[in-house]
């Protein structure tokens, strides 16, 4: 027996549409244990995963402290339910800082 994070990750039963740019599969419990494993796990998990977790908050810091974030419609509706969100999604305007 043979296993591929490949064949894994792209499993219909667990991933419909499987090819198709989905983020909010993630929400809530998210995926199934064991169907997504980007990293692999156990005692030989990859070592790249806190280097990919490192290189995510070095990049999420840049754009935080280097960007003004402004609402590009300030008027939009707002629906409260567990948690706000806004009606048509979250479009933002970045403009650099200055030095």
């Amino acid at each position: 027996t043979h296993w591929t994070v490949h064949t894994t990750h792209r499993n219909p039963k667990y991933f419909p549409e499987p090819e198709k740019f989905d983020p909010s599969r993630f929400e809530g419990k998210g995926p199934a244990p064991y169907t997504f494993v980007p990293f692999g796990g156990g005692p030989r998990m990859c070592p790249g995963r806190e280097y990919a977790r490192l290189e995510i908050l070095s990049f999420i810091h840049n754009v935080v402290t280097k960007f003004k974030f402004s609402k590009v419609d300030p008027n939009e509706k707002v629906i409260y339910r567990n948690s706000p969100f806004p009606a048509n999604g979250l479009l933002i305007r970045l403009e650099p800082l200055g030095n």
